[in-house]
């Protein structure tokens, strides 16, 4: 069982920069995990698809939110908010980002674990529904 509340704490206490480093950093490191363990062709959409519906979890979008994604992933505000859309709600992505995130090395959570508690503390906020979230999908 991951500590999330350890985990988001570091991230709500780097800076923006230090986010984005890192982020940029494991990136493809997390695309490569979920590659492996899925479809390859679909990780990059799974991915992002997870960022969407990561960042949709306690229907507070803000906009640093988007400039992470855009700043880490490479993806603009207007298509970012299409995936929103598309996967907001959607528990199939989530289940099945579940089945490949039980398939990942120790390390390859880490990054994983890392990538979503940057997307949720971003913002410096972080709400029960996000913590809720990230039990479900990584235990």
């Amino acid at each position: 069982m991951r500590d999330w509340s350890n985990l988001l704490s570091k991230v709500q206490k780097m800076s923006y920069e230090e986010i984005v480093a890192k982020g940029r950093e494991i990136v493809d490191d997390v695309l490569e995990s979920v590659a492996k363990y899925s479809d390859s062709d679909a990780a990059p959409i799974m991915l992002v698809g997870l960022a969407a519906y990561t960042a949709s979890v306690d229907d507070d979008l803000s906009d640093i939110e988007f400039q992470l994604m855009n700043d880490v992933v490479g993806i603009r505000e207007k298509d970012f908010r299409g995936f929103v859309k598309i996967v907001k709600g959607d528990k199939k992505i989530v289940k099945e980002l579940r089945e490949i995130a039980l398939c990942m090395t120790s390390d390859e959570m880490d990054n994983f674990a890392f990538m979503l508690a940057m997307i949720f503390a971003v913002d410096g906020n972080i709400s029960t529904e996000e913590i809720e979230f990230l039990k479900e999908l990584c235990g």
